[in-house]
């Protein structure tokens, strides 16, 4: 995947320019995590009240890329590049910078169950209910199950552009209580990490 950067600025010259005679662009760019930074080298010749001069300018950059890309492999390089001289002695220069080898990552990142239920060893369950009278262990045998076979699963899903609690509870036929209990959902943003409970028999 390609994605492309626009970046303008404008060069202050100390003379008039009357004309460009020749004009490049290079770079020195790399990337630091999420962010593109370096400079740009402009340099070149032109005429200024009737004699040739030569410039050479380097323009810092610093840029980022949205964090839901993979950005290990990237390669960076100048797409386009075009200039225009303003008030005559200034000159605004245009540069497409090439984000290549872009890569999204997953919509939903599976992960190990975080936790299970599953702690009573068979061998100590008649302790276990010596210790606690006829309620407990209805509470403690939720919906009827027998503890041993309860366990839990979780699923770890990435907040992506449109996605809103409804969307998500449809997509995963879960109740809003239940994704609330391991969630703050009162406002979703992008890259947003929400716990998916997976309940299995």
């Amino acid at each position: 995947m390609q994605k492309i950067i626009p970046f303008k600025k404008e060069i202050l010259f100390k003379n008039t320019i009357e004309e460009i005679t020749s004009i490049s662009m290079d770079h020195h760019l790399d990337r630091e995590d999420y962010a593109v930074k370096g400079n740009f080298i402009v340099e070149g010749e032109y005429i200024s009240s009737g004699k040739k001069d030569t410039f050479h300018f380097e323009i810092p950059y610093l840029g980022y890329l949205e964090d839901h890309y993979k950005v290990e492999d990237i390669e960076l390089d100048i797409d386009d590049f075009y200039y225009e001289i303003v008030d005559k002695n200034k000159l605004s220069i245009h540069v497409d910078i090439l984000v290549d080898k872009l890569a999204e990552k997953p919509l939903l990142e599976e992960i190990e169950p975080v936790a299970t239920v599953k702690e009573v060893i068979p061998e100590h369950q008649e302790e276990l209910i010596d210790r606690v009278d006829t309620k407990e262990v209805e509470n403690v045998l939720t919906n009827d199950m027998e503890l041993e076979e309860a366990y839990m699963t979780y699923k770890v899903y990435i907040v992506r552009e449109g996605d809103t609690v409804s969307s998500i509870l449809e997509k995963y036929q879960i109740t809003e209580e239940k994704l609330r209990q391991y969630n703050v959902i009162n406002e979703l943003a992008i890259g947003d990490k929400l716990i998916i409970p997976n309940e299995s028999h």
